[in-house]
């Protein structure tokens, strides 16, 4: 049998909780980065009907609005050109 003092053991088992938070923490960055929500001007529309704002998945001009099924039109910002 492995002997093994009441401070070694500590050690050891502050150690596998140290590595198991640290596995944890870089899981759960990767996910977050993974799920970050990134704003593209090509793709954010804003309805002049019903003051709808919306992202769609193509970066298009044209869409309809999904509340309101009005063509709306994608306009460039003035800061952008």
């Amino acid at each position: 049998m492995i002997e093994l003092s009441y401070d070694e053991a500590l050690f050891v088992v502050l150690l596998g909780w140290l590595l198991l938070l640290t596995i944890l923490w870089r899981r759960e960055v990767a996910r977050e980065k993974r799920n970050e929500w990134q704003v593209y001007n090509s793709r954010l529309f804003h309805c002049d009907r019903c003051h709808h704002s919306f992202l769609t998945g193509d970066p298009v001009n044209l869409t309809r609005c999904p509340r309101c099924n009005a063509v709306c039109i994608r306009r460039r910002r003035r800061d952008s050109e």
